[in-house]
Order: structure tokens, then sequence, then C-alpha cells
């Protein structure tokens, strides 16, 4: 298999490419405009702004769209629920460079008068009631309108047929600081201090230069009061943070639980995320992607291309459950290594030498901070659905083409993987991701 060429995603895991051709290089989200992600609901129903509707029954639940642009979907969160006093959940965290279109539910009743106005990047329509919240996971997939440009000429590779390596992309782990797992492995050290100074006091290269000036500064000195000042206002996490550990005499355990429960559960995923990825690498080095063995999970996959109920191989659907696999209709499931569940056959010894150079085991993910990870399974491959590309002028940069590109992907699956197989960009902060 083709190896990339990125030093960033090397370092993520994601050493392989899944297909063979010559990536059109080009860029992404010149503007906001240029990727756009709709949620797709339970449903089927596409979450877009032709949108009118959504009735889940009577109930205590106000169901909405939210639209952001340029937006991190935490703090909009939060001041959504802020303005209406009441608390506000979703399904998936979309991107923040793009424009998106989500489903919300917000506990209370509400109409289209109370939905607060102003916040910047963000308008909200209601759609109706429902019984039931809206819950994390709570979906079918994305839809992704996106357009690359300043590409080479020629068309795109058609993918519609190339399953993908499943890897979690780029945005998981940070892209112009990408530390997200750094941070997870030394909580799951219990290496708490070393997890706040990385948070804080790390520069990298590719952040904004008044970022990396503030850590840089931190870093030499430690000193909090100054470098609360010198913070810019947007690291609003850093710098809660540090005014924690200004105004008492915390540890650096009991600072950390100053954060928001989902930020913390973000560093141990993304440091799971990470394991993930490296353990498919080395499946796919072993062109062992679709192989499978006694104790392997494989799932039959629904209209969507999602795993519909793992199925554990065993002597009796071993031969069975090969076929599916070699048709297209089941995909291999490999575990996301947590504190529950042993690893098969097949990424039973990549998980192992990994675990082993990492220097964790399994029981280290129980009790993070009061947290426990347990794990769960993932497919190894994934497909883009319904794919289209068409080339154009590009209307940006003068002499240049650009691309249009469409397609679906179940939950949890990313659209910076596709992208990265038809673009191969050896610098992917620079390329947009």
């Amino acid at each position: 298999m083709e190896r990339t060429k990125s030093v960033l995603e090397e370092s993520l895991g994601m050493e392989y490419y899944s297909c063979h051709f010559e990536g059109s290089g080009g860029r992404l989200r010149q503007v906001p405009e240029d990727f756009v992600v709709e949620e797709i609901t339970p449903e089927g129903v596409i979450m877009g702004e032709e949108t009118r509707s959504l009735d889940r029954g009577e109930g205590a639940y106000t169901l909405a769209l939210l639209k952001k642009k340029s937006r991190d979907l935490i703090p909009a969160i939060n001041a959504i629920a802020k303005r209406l006093r009441a608390s506000v959940s979703f399904a998936g965290i979309k991107d923040r460079r793009a424009v998106t279109y989500q489903l919300i539910s917000v506990h209370a009743p509400a109409q289209q008068k109370d939905m607060p106005q102003g916040i910047e990047g963000i308008s909200l329509r209601v759609l109706g009631r429902s019984k039931y919240p809206v819950e994390p996971g709570d979906l079918k997939g994305n839809r992704f309108t996106i357009t690359i440009r300043s590409i080479q000429d020629g068309p795109l590779p058609q993918i519609s047929d190339c399953w993908l390596l499943n890897y979690f992309g780029h945005q998981r782990f940070g892209t112009a600081r990408p530390n997200t797992h750094k941070i997870g492995r030394l909580l799951i050290k219990r290496d708490y201090e070393g997890a706040v100074r990385e948070f804080l006091a790390e520069p990298y290269p590719t952040e904004p230069a008044a970022s990396r000036a503030a850590r840089e500064s931190l870093k030499s000195g430690w000193d909090l009061l100054k470098s609360i000042r010198e913070f810019p206002p947007g690291l609003a996490y850093e710098r809660h943070l540090m005014a924690r550990l200004i105004r008492g005499q915390l540890s650096y355990e009991m600072a950390l639980k100053a954060l928001p429960a989902t930020i913390l559960r973000l560093f141990i995923d993304s440091y799971q995320s990470y394991l993930f990825n490296r353990a498919l690498s080395l499946r796919a080095e072993e062109a062992i992607s679709r192989r499978i063995g006694i104790g392997d999970y494989v799932s039959p996959m629904d209209l969507w291309g999602s795993p519909s109920r793992p199925i554990r191989c065993d002597s009796s659907n071993e031969e069975r459950l090969r076929r599916m696999v070699s048709s297209g209709k089941a995909v291999v499931m490999m575990r996301v290594v947590g504190s529950r569940g042993v690893a098969t056959t097949v990424e039973g010894d990549a998980y192992l030498s990994i675990m082993e150079e990492e220097g964790i085991s399994q029981s280290d993910f129980r009790s993070i901070l009061g947290m426990s990870f347990e794990g769960t399974l993932r497919p190894t491959l994934v497909r883009p659905i319904d794919f289209s590309s068409s080339i154009m002028e590009d209307d940006l940069n003068h002499g240049m083409r650009k691309a249009a590109v469409k397609f679906s992907l179940p939950k949890a699956c990313y659209a910076t993987v596709v992208l990265r197989e038809l673009m191969r960009p050896e610098d992917p902060l620079s390329a947009g991701y």
C-alpha cells in the first residue's frame, strides 16, 4: 500500500492510503461555504437550508435546526443554552471551519420568536416537538458538499467503489495544534501536571502567532499571573484553567476537573483514536483489513453504510461471514481500546505491541478524573455513499480549477479521510484540513 508523505499524518497513525491513483492537490476551506455539512437524522431527514419541520410527538422538548458558520459547537451550544435558560443537546460535533446544519433539542417549550437572535455565526429554526431529547450519536450520518480549490487539471478519481481505511480524521487531534491525543496519553498515565503543561504551555509552530508567543512565555517562566493577561481571549479554556490554579491551592488533578467534562473526554477519546489509527495501519501493512478469524467481529451494513449488529465469528459462521465481507455486504470491526473487551485475534497482536510501546494497559482506562472509557467497536473500512464530483473554473483563484465534491458518510466517519485519498496533501494544514 502507498504510504502518506505527510509528517502530521504519520504522527497521528494515518500511515497509508487505500487506493492507487495520483492526488489532485488543492486547498480546502478558502471560504466557509467551501465546506458544508448536513446532518442526517435517524429518520433519514437531511438537516439543511430547506428543512422546515420534524415531529417526534408532543413532549417537553423543542426540536430546532442549528446552522452555524465558522463556530466551534460547544461554545455555540453554551451560548444558546444561556440565552434560552434551558439545557440544549445535540447528536454530533460538527466542523468549526465550515457551514454546518444539525438537529438540536431544547429542554423547554419554545416557538420561533423565542429563539435567540444576534449570536454571531448562528441561526436557529424551530422544527417541532419531541418526547425525548437529541442524544450523542442520535444520527445516521452526514452529507458533505465540499469545494476543493486550486487543483491540477484532469478529473478527480471516482472513489464510490473504493473501500477506505476508516481512520479517525485530522480534526480529531487538531491540525494547527495536534496534541489532544498527547494530553490524553498523559491523563491515562495520571501525569496531571504534564497534561496541564501540554495543554497550556506547549507551543506549536503552526498555531496563531499570538497564542504561540503566550505559550512560549508561560513555558519559560511558568508565571500564571503574567500569562493569564497575555493569553488571547479566544483561549477561554486555558484562561479558565489558569484562573483556577491562581485562585486556590489546587492540585493539577483538581484544577483539570474545572474544565467541562466534554473537553476532558475529548482528550481521552483522541488518545483512543490515535491507538486505533496505529493498529489499523498495522493491519493495512499486513494486508489484513478484510481478514477475519475466530473471535473477531463482523457487522452487516444498513442502507446508510453503518454497521447494524456486530456478529462474533466462530466455527459455525466463519465461512458465511467471510463471504459477506468479500461481497461488500459486511465489514470487519476492530476494537477502539478501552477498559472493557479483549482484543480479538486479528488486532490482538497489533494492540499488544502498541500498548507495550506506549507503556499502558487496558486497566489504565478506568476512572480517569471520575470518568471511565470502556471502548467500542469500529468498522475498519468505510465507503463514501453517492459520491459525485465535477470540475470547473475556480472563481477565487485566477487561472486555476476547482472541484465540487458531494458524498455522504455514516456517523463517526470523517470527510477528511475521503479528501486525503483524493488530494494526497503533504502538508494538511496548508491544504485546509
